[in-house]
């Protein structure tokens, strides 16, 4: 693509379009793109780019801020030394030197549009990305902040080419990049993206071969960096899956993959499942160590299948285990015709399937939806749990639910781990409460337990599964630091608990409510129908799009707060951006102190009653215009005025 050929005014006035709310129901014409009626109002331009269009849609489904800026940071949870990035280097290297006379700079992404490392570029790019986050550390996916070069070619798993005004965001608008992702030679899955970035009057139509030939030698690199026994590994497991027509996994001490229809099957709690059997097959002690092992394993869904278990290479050193599935239709079509299932079969009822989201949680976000699903099955494979989140995000909600949709008529009892002090009494609760072979047992603040009380606690818990052999399913909150105020932290000299403990096989993380805004708009009316009194108390348009960008450091325990003083004392009124605490029309990313809150408040207050109007604000405080103007920058205010909204 020749960027210097891009319609900007035209792609400018697209983008305009599109925000204004109205559906794209443009005809498409032969070559894919709108024609003449495209411009109807709400309508893109008709020389605008399908997949730009196409990623603009994603954008605006997922709330992304077209006017601000919101790249989080998630350096904590990212693998420096991992694989992909020590391949990449030398080609980055290499790009770096080449890049030396010009305005460009190149960036690696992992698989998950966190940005790796970054090279090149003269001083004008390098403050560009210093402005926009383009960091190592920060994630640039789509959902996020919007149509980019990194995430949204990872989002269409192709080259993807962004000019200028073709970026969702406005402070984006400035740069043209083109992504390419990087694919794992011999799994097919993205291991990340290689991005050129620029100032937009610096494009070039090379920049697009330029990633591509970058990509290729990462790609070309990765695979010289497998092993002779994983390139073994691999060819044995393409032959089983050539070979066979159902699910397939191959475990290596250091590689797993699947194919397709395992992936399909499977769900994610499955697949560790089975990788852990496996492993144990591989690290078993030669005199003990069996070639071959047949089982039955019940997946997370509730459906049986027959797992045959395999070991690859020579017996006293194996390189991998192959595990191939068989589902009870696949055992069905196996049968002669005239052959009658034994009475076992015939009377096994399989349990019902999970639910997609379980019932009386709110929220259709894809992580809040995958935490309900393992949090589910693991409640009903009694596998005890570690739920790992920010507080607030709504960990004890998923337990509670779970164990209402299993076992309704069980008990669930909780236990404050916080309480050092009264250890032995929280023991003895616990003794108790594993008693009860059909209950639930929940463990609050498990990051505060010390050394002596978690081995205490997993003595208890594994004690109760060997002898009972089911016993009842214990889950444990883990709550990790976030940007709201840090948990309670242990005593002192306490060492916080290792998260790998083997007494909770099963973790599962629940993402907090910023990484997730389209869960938003479905508890903002299960909350305010909780807070309403009984009345019907809505949220207008413009008040969900001032609650979708705010950030919400306490998570749901924030939103519920500030949806609860909203509606005090209404029945039937639909809140409007003024009725909503101040807090939530700023974006500062820093913790202010009383004074400096008090002073937000009342600017924001000045601004609702003068409807926007900043010199109206500005001389109802008694303040010069300079001075709001400088305060809602250093703020981050974000009230619109009326005839913006």
């Amino acid at each position: 693509m020749d960027f210097r050929k891009t319609p900007e005014r035209a792609v400018t006035r697209a983008r305009e379009r599109m925000l204004g709310g109205a559906q794209e129901t443009a005809a498409r014409g032969p070559e894919g793109h709108g024609t003449a009626g495209a411009f109807t109002p709400g309508v893109p331009h008709p020389r605008t780019r399908d997949p730009i269009l196409s990623s603009w849609k994603r954008c605006r489904l997922h709330a992304v801020d077209a006017d601000r800026l919101h790249v989080p940071h998630v350096e904590k949870h990212i693998d420096w030394d991992s694989r992909f990035l020590t391949a990449a280097a030398p080609v980055l290297d290499r790009f770096e030197r080449n890049l030396a006379d010009c305005t460009a700079g190149v960036v690696l992404a992992d698989a998950e549009a966190r940005v790796l490392t970054r090279r090149g570029g003269d001083p004008a790019v390098t403050r560009l990305m210093d402005r926009v986050h383009l960091a190592p550390g920060f994630s640039y996916a789509e959902d996020a902040v919007g149509t980019n070069g990194i995430g949204t070619a990872l989002a269409e798993r192709r080259l993807s080419t962004v000019f200028g005004p073709e970026h969702f965001a406005e402070p984006l608008q400035r740069a043209a990049c083109a992504g390419v992702p990087v694919r794992n030679p011999f799994t097919g899955r993205q291991e990340g993206v290689v991005n050129l970035t620029c100032l937009r009057q610096d494009a070039s139509p090379l920049m697009a071969a330029l990633v591509r030939q970058a990509a290729a030698d990462i790609e070309e690199r990765l695979l010289d960096r497998y092993s002779g026994n994983e390139r073994a590994a691999l060819d044995a497991f393409l032959t089983a899956g050539r070979r066979s027509r159902g699910p397939v996994l191959m475990v290596t001490p250091t590689l797993r993959t699947a194919n397709a229809d395992a992936v399909h099957l499977l769900e994610p709690l499955d697949l560790r499942q089975l990788g852990a059997l496996a492993a144990d097959l591989l690290a078993a002690p030669p005199g003990n160590r069996r070639q071959r092992l047949d089982t039955t394993l019940r997946l997370a869904g509730g459906l049986d299948v027959r797992a045959r278990c395999t070991l690859v290479g020579p017996a006293d050193r194996p390189i991998a285990c192959l595990v191939a599935l068989t589902t009870p239709g696949d055992r069905a079509a196996a049968d002669p015709a005239g052959r009658v299932p034994g009475p076992r079969t015939a009377s096994r009822t399989s349990p019902p399937p999970l639910p997609a989201l379980l019932p009386g949680l709110a929220g259709g976000s894809p992580s809040w939806r995958a935490a309900s699903r393992d949090v589910a099955a693991a409640c009903r494979q009694r596998l005890p749990t570690r739920v790992v989140g920010e507080a607030g995000v709504g960990k004890l909600a998923l337990v509670r639910a779970a164990h209402q949709w299993v076992r309704p008529e069980a008990r669930l009892r909780t236990l404050d781990l916080s309480a050092g002090r009264r250890a032995p009494h929280v023991l003895a609760r616990l003794e108790e409460a594993l008693r009860d072979e059909d209950g639930t047992v929940v463990l609050q603040h498990l990051e505060l337990a010390g050394p002596e009380l978690m081995a205490r606690l997993e003595a208890l818990v594994a004690g109760a599964r060997r002898n009972r052999g089911t016993g009842p399913w214990v889950a444990g909150l883990y709550t990790v630091t976030g940007q709201g105020p840090p948990p309670l932290t242990a005593s002192a000299g306490a060492a916080l608990p290792a998260l790998d403990s083997p007494v909770f096989p099963c973790t599962v993380p629940v993402a907090p409510l910023r990484y997730r805004p389209d869960d938003i708009r479905d508890l903002v009316p299960a909350l305010l129908a909780r807070h309403g009194r009984g009345g019907a108390v809505s949220c207008s348009p413009a008040a969900m799009q001032v609650l979708t960008r705010y950030d919400w450091p306490e998570n749901v325990r924030h939103l519920s707060r500030v949806l609860q003083q909203a509606a005090r004392g209404r029945r039937q009124a639909d809140l409007r951006p003024h009725d909503l605490a101040p807090e939530c029309h700023t974006s500062c990313r820093r913790t202010l102190t009383p004074w400096e809150a008090v002073e937000r408040d009342a600017i924001v207050r000045a601004l609702h009653d003068a409807e926007g109007n900043r010199d109206a604000a500005a001389r109802q405080l008694g303040i010069s215009r300079a001075t709001i103007y400088r305060k809602i920058r250093l703020y981050g205010v974000t009230v619109a005025p009326t005839r913006a909204r």
